[in-house]
């Protein structure tokens, strides 16, 4: 970056950086984004591994190379955005951090998402800044708990993501880096820096990125969309404070109680959020368990009620949290590690093989948000072009 003479940055209009947080205010230093009129250009160092450490060393990455964000970059992601560069999308705590749609664009850039991707990372940034997603509460704690993102509807598939075999790892281009670009955004501009802004005693792997797609195609029951009240041809971004995921394998099972016994027993942990305070669980089924289930005549309100009312643990396991069990939850001297079967997200995801993953929640402490990806006035979107300003 280059600056003209002595630039003025208003200490209220920046929220991208982490300056505030370490208390090491540097006037000389550049910053990510211009924070009013004409303050600043955009100048980017043409060597990437130059730019890659320099970003490193300021705490504004995830330790991973990223793409330096020049101006021209950046602006090909706006081009995909109804916003004005400065207009605030949402207030990212701890740091309370403005969120414009600029900021988007430019943690965009840095995790290596293409430009089409920007329309879908400014309704995920709108979904997390929801009062009962509570992501200071997320960021703040020292559970290890991320931020699952699921995008689903024709979006999904228009973009690429991945629904199929391998769908929670890698190779894949926009799961990978729009999980990659919440993570940015939740650093540089919610301040969640580890140790400072993100609390968490371990961390974890699912930090990184953690995104995927429902796979619509294999799955025997409607939608996850439809589910949550919108209309097939719908696409929403659904955010979760999920822990990792967990591998339930049961090859052997060939009947849909069996199946499930398998896994509530997996679900039903001491120690997870929710054997004390009782919340939400995702459960990711793969095509094959899915279709042993649906040919038993198992209904998806079926298999929720079912691991709603299994999913159980003695209280006395459960009361060794954070917070002490509620009386309310124990019922005959055990907990439900669920508050009801509607706490239980039930996706059909991954490839073949008699596998399912369970993804403790937050206990209640988060509470999932689906938002219907829309353009400004309210319409749904069909594609992504409908945001392309060219």
């Amino acid at each position: 970056m280059a600056k003209k003479d002595t630039p003025a940055i208003s200490n209220n209009a920046c929220g991208c950086l982490i300056d505030d947080i370490l208390e090491k205010k540097d006037d000389t230093r550049d910053r990510l984004c211009s924070a009013s009129e004409s303050d600043m250009e955009f100048f980017i160092d043409p060597d990437p591994e130059k730019i890659s450490v320099d970003f490193y060393q300021r705490r504004l990455t995830d330790g991973l190379p990223i793409i330096p964000p020049t101006r021209e970059r950046v602006d090909r992601l706006l081009n995909y955005s109804e916003y004005n560069p400065g207009d605030v999308l949402a207030v990212l705590a701890p740091k309370m951090g403005q969120a414009t749609s600029e900021k988007i664009a430019i943690n965009s850039v840095m995790a290596g998402c293409q430009p089409r991707f920007q329309p879908v990372m400014e309704h995920v940034i709108k979904a997390i800044y929801q009062d009962k997603f509570n992501l200071a509460g997320v960021n703040a704690t020292t559970h290890p708990i991320s931020i699952c993102t699921i995008i689903n509807g024709p979006l999904s598939n228009e973009l690429g993501l991945n629904s199929g075999a391998g769908c929670l790892g890698p190779c894949n281009m926009a799961s990978a880096t729009i999980g990659r670009s919440l993570r940015l955004c939740l650093i540089n501009i919610a301040g969640a820096v580890p140790g400072i802004g993100d609390h968490a005693t371990h961390g974890s792997p699912a930090k990184y990125s953690y995104c995927f797609t429902e796979n619509e195609d294999e799955s025997p029951w409607e939608p996850f969309q439809v589910e949550m009240g919108c209309r097939k041809e719908a696409s929403t971004v659904t955010v979760m404070a999920a822990e990792a995921p967990h591998n339930v394998n049961d090859h052997r099972s060939q009947k849909a109680e069996d199946l499930l016994d398998t896994i509530v027993h997996t679900a039903a942990t001491a120690g997870c959020n929710n054997s004390h305070v009782p919340g939400e669980l995702l459960v990711i089924m793969s095509p094959e368990h899915a279709k042993t289930i649906h040919t038993d005549g198992w209904e998806k309100v079926d298999v929720k009620n079912y691991i709603h009312e299994n999913s159980v643990l003695p209280a006395s396991l459960g009361d060794r949290g954070g917070r002490k069990l509620d009386d309310e939850w124990i019922i005959g001297g055990d907990v439900h590690i669920t508050r009801s079967p509607s706490d239980v997200l039930l996706m059909v995801a991954g490839g073949p093989g008699r596998h399912t993953m369970i993804c403790h929640g937050f206990g209640n402490g988060s509470l999932s948000v689906t938002l219907p990806i829309t353009l400004k006035d309210g319409s749904l979107s069909h594609s992504v072009e409908d945001f392309n300003k060219r």
